[in-house]
């Protein structure tokens, strides 16, 4: 077999991969490997080939614990169908209570353009196994859940050891957006190099995501300049 074609990537490449995604490089580290994924156009396809593989992967496995999930829902449905009636007026009561509790606290125009247009980061792939960022791996998949408060917790741990850590950062404050928290996202999207850092640009537009929902429209022009369709919205 030919183990020299333009889609092989070496084992020792495929750890230095997993090394960056991660997060173990330090920041001197993040800035050259960045460098030369720009001046090397097969590292940088190839990157994106090991991350997609692995993403495909992750995919694969949730939508088998969601199928699980839905299997032992409808079984538990079948043996409560005495209970459906009260289920159901309840929900009509919370529907209502819902409704009245949006009314008194409809978003403002800066909120309805935040809602339409953000949208939380993916993640990164959860390589979960025998390595010393196993703590980084299970804040990610509390993030990817949907336990923010979770994900936040165990990533500000982290960060006590590297507090210019450009993965920690760029995810703890898409963290804070994710959970409604603008104002203390800012400060961590802040800390991301938009030139250098391989999360630069979503960094940058996260960024400018927070500063509309906390009302600073100037700011998150500037940093949206890109985005035509939420600059024209916000003219």
């Amino acid at each position: 077999m030919d183990y020299s074609g333009p889609n092989y990537i070496a084992q020792e490449q495929q750890e230095e991969f997993e090394y960056f995604l991660l997060g173990h490089m330090n920041i001197e580290e993040e800035i050259s490997f960045n460098k030369r994924l720009e001046k090397e156009p097969l590292l940088k396809s190839q990157f994106k080939e090991f991350k997609t593989l692995f993403l495909t992967v992750e995919e694969q496995a949730l939508r088998m614990k969601l199928d699980e999930f839905h299997d032992n829902f409808e079984k538990r449905s079948k043996s409560k169908k005495s209970n459906f009636t009260i289920y159901r007026i309840a929900a009509g009561i919370a529907v209502l209570l819902s409704l009245g509790l949006w009314f008194l606290n409809r978003p403002n125009q800066n909120e309805r353009l935040f809602l339409e247009y953000f949208s939380p980061d993916p993640g990164l792939p959860t390589v979960m196994g025998n390595n010393d960022n196993y703590p980084f791996y299970e804040a990610m998949v509390d993030y990817k859940e949907g336990n923010y408060d979770v994900a936040i917790k165990k990533w500000r741990g982290l960060l006590v050891s590297k507090p210019n850590n450009d993965t920690l950062n760029y995810f703890l404050g898409v963290a804070h957006l994710a959970n409604d928290d603008s104002k203390s996202a800012i400060p961590y999207l802040e800390k991301i190099d938009v030139s250098e850092s391989f999360f630069g640009k979503d960094a940058k537009h996260y960024l400018g995501l927070a500063h509309l929902k906390s009302g600073d429209i100037e700011k998150a022009k500037a940093l949206l300049e890109k985005d035509s369709e939420v600059i024209k919205s916000l003219d």
